[in-house]
């Protein structure tokens, strides 16, 4: 265990870049799980969405059950033995309903609860959860109805078996996106809609038609994500007005939408909402485009990091927050913007790329240290100082990609492309961290030339200042789609679609295997040799009291001690009330209303920003009392005379006396000597 302030982390950081490497080597599978439909026919596939860690270690995980009937069960499975997750959902379309659910499950892979939809069903890939401070989970949901049941409310189940109903019939199928907020014991507390203008007048969609595929998809949710103080920030695309409570917030770029939810048109946005999921504000972009969308967004401390994808129009101008950029080409573009918690926009950068008919697929953003990490599957060239990055085979198949950025900036500073060359080789990456060693580490999948054409996964090494890779280690063979990677620090859980072609899911050096008709969501555990920054924590008590106008400075304990960037980042939820420094001083402002005000002071580690600790601080003025009751005691008196002359015995004449006790409580009082 180690103390550290600015400077000892620097130095620590310098000296532990001569620890001794270890090899991906020893990396260990812990554990396998999987969520299936019982039939295991093909139409009955689940896939998981996403997943993030608890406050308590536990895994929150969201994603879609497949299912045709009220009868068929969803259960979670090692291969072997199963535990029932959730029923299935009535439903009366030609292929399979893909109802939502939401897990708890321990670090070891145990089933802990479930939340379930129990009519209606979520949207594929845009579903997404964010771990809250209280121990709880917020999940962002993308939900329509059932095919053949429009005519009844959606209603989820949570696990405290209470059903909770948003009231919502429709005469045409259409998509509606909800804020859940549930706590630790999964229990729903709060439900708020976003609304979607799913059909439209023809004057202002003269595109506009309705098919079996065409269900009015007005919005897609790519983000989420939430600060130290439980505002909530959502973002995606949206091709119709949204309506949130009072607020409506109205779409451009949408001349030529039809309904289509595969359609190129609309305009990105990010909502912010406060602890309890009220509306607080929200930015969207300006200008013209052909398409363009939120992809993530990551909160460390007080600044939020969001990734874009855009493809503009040459020549015209684009801005996000009065931040403006002209893009050359046609061509798609990664964009990178920090905002502040009140959505102000710092910096926006454009990296277009070099290729034209650029994809990108799983986008992916990780901050860690000084850097910002975009990854993906991609078809796509970047330009960085005078190199150019492309994957140039002769198919342009859509290859491994992973981009750094300088935090302060957005400017990139190194790239890798892992291509193949083949057709069938779809490959990306999908998840990162950074080790305790100073490396970054990042997990592929990837199609292989086998003739089942299955896929793989790989752990890979890669230099922070080059991204070149120098060890792997294959985490698993067989068709397995990777979709989240999440770390504790010594631990690594990977999300991933499993199977469809029954072939054989194996994972490196165990007995685990798994092989289904259909495709089925699974999450395995890994035991790393190199892991990320463990815990943080900050000394003293949880509760601090201080008085306005005066500092003192906080102490945070990083685990390992051995962590290469040991760096950490302060942030204030009210800086109006105490404001910390980046080595944690903090001060209580003096001008704040009277009486007591309150602030969350957080320590977030730079390299692994889910690893966080908290401390309440609440600014005081000192009160004329002339008792104490309690058990407390005394650790200090001072005395001030009528001058302001400080001294620790009295003074002759009138003296305030200052206690200060075992707490950090303090009285004053008035005495004659």
């Amino acid at each position: 265990m180690k103390k550290f302030t600015l400077l000892a982390a620097a130095v620590l950081a310098s000296a532990s870049m001569l620890a001794t490497a270890q090899s991906l080597a020893d990396t260990q599978t812990l554990w396998a799980k999987f969520v299936k439909n019982t039939q295991d026919e093909q139409a009955l596939t689940s896939q998981g969405n996403h997943m993030v860690l608890a406050q308590d270690g536990a895994l929150y995980v969201v994603g879609n059950i497949g299912a045709t009937s009220t009868e068929q069960m969803t259960v979670l499975t090692d291969g072997t033995n199963a535990v029932n997750v959730a029923p299935g959902i009535a439903y009366s379309g030609n292929s399979a309903n893909q109802g939502l659910v939401i897990m708890k499950l321990g670090a070891d892979g145990e089933l802990q609860w479930t939340v379930a939809q129990t009519n209606g069903e979520a949207g594929v890939n845009e579903n997404w959860v964010a771990a809250t401070a209280d121990g709880g989970v917020v999940a962002l949901v993308n939900l329509r109805h059932s095919e053949g049941h429009l005519g009844e409310n959606i209603t989820i189940d949570d696990a405290q078996s209470v059903s909770h109903t948003i009231d919502w019939t429709v005469d045409e199928r259409s998509y509606r996106s909800c804020l859940i907020k549930i706590n630790a014991q999964g229990g729903i507390e709060w439900m708020r809609e976003i609304e979607v203008g799913a059909t439209a007048d023809e004057a202002t969609y003269p595109s506009w038609s309705q098919t079996s595929r065409n269900i009015g998809q007005g919005i897609k949710t790519y983000a989420l994500d939430v600060d130290n103080s439980g505002n909530i920030y959502v973002g995606g695309l949206m091709c119709a007005a949204l309506t949130i409570g009072d607020v409506t917030i109205e779409p451009h770029n949408v001349a030529s939408w039809n309904g289509n939810a595969q359609s190129t048109v609309g305009n990105m946005f990010v909502i912010k909402f406060d602890q309890e999921g009220n509306y607080v504000k929200h930015l969207v972009s300006e200008g013209e485009a052909t398409q363009e969308s939120v992809r993530g967004i990551k909160v460390v401390g007080n600044k939020l990091y969001m990734s874009a994808w855009v493809t503009g129009i040459a020549g015209t101008e684009f801005s996000l927050g009065g931040k403006a950029v002209t893009p050359t080409t046609i061509n798609s573009s990664w964009a990178l913007a920090e905002l502040d918690t009140d959505l102000n926009v710092g910096w926006l950068q454009f990296y277009e790329s070099t290729v034209s008919g650029s994809a990108w697929q799983m986008p992916t953003i990780t901050v860690a240290g000084d850097h910002i990490y975009l990854m993906g599957t991609a078809k796509y060239g970047i330009d960085i100082n005078g190199t150019n990055y492309t994957n140039t085979p002769a198919n342009k198949a859509r290859q491994s990609w992973l981009v750094q950025f300088d935090r302060s900036n957005g400017n990139a500073t190194a790239a890798t492309v892992l291509a193949t060359g083949k057709m069938q080789m779809q490959h990306g990456f999908f998840g990162g961290y950074e080790g305790t060693d100073g490396n970054f580490y990042a997990i592929e999948r990837g199609l292989t030339p086998s003739a089942s054409f299955g896929s793989e996964m790989i752990l890979y090494k890669f230099n922070q200042e080059t991204l070149e890779s120098d060890d792997n280690v294959q985490l698993a063979l067989g068709s397995c789609d990777g979709q989240s990677l999440v770390t504790d620090g010594t631990k690594v859980y990977v999300m991933n679609r499993f199977g469809n072609k029954n072939e054989a899911i194996s994972f490196y050096n165990s007995d685990v295997t798994f092989s289904s008709a259909s495709f089925v969501w699974g999450q395995s555990a890994y035991q790393v040799p190199v892991g990320a920054v463990q815990s943080i924590s900050i000394e003293g008590s949880s509760e601090i009291n201080l008085e306005k106008g005066k500092s003192m400075e906080l102490v945070a304990t990083l685990l390992p001690e051995n962590a290469a960037n040991a760096a950490i980042i302060w942030s204030s939820s009210d800086e109006s009330v105490i404001t910390v420094d980046e080595n944690g001083k903090i001060t209580a402002v003096d001008d704040t209303k009277a009486g007591a005000a309150q602030a969350i002071i957080t320590a977030t580690s730079a390299s692994n920003p889910s690893v966080k600790a908290s401390v309440t601080v609440n600014a005081t003025n000192m009160t004329a009392i002339t008792a104490v009751e309690g058990v407390k005691t005394v650790s200090s008196v001072r005395y001030y005379n009528v001058a302001g002359m400080e001294s620790d015995v009295p003074f002759k004449g009138m003296n305030i006396v200052v206690k200060t006790y075992s707490d950090g409580s303090r009285t004053t009082e008035k005495a004659v000597k």
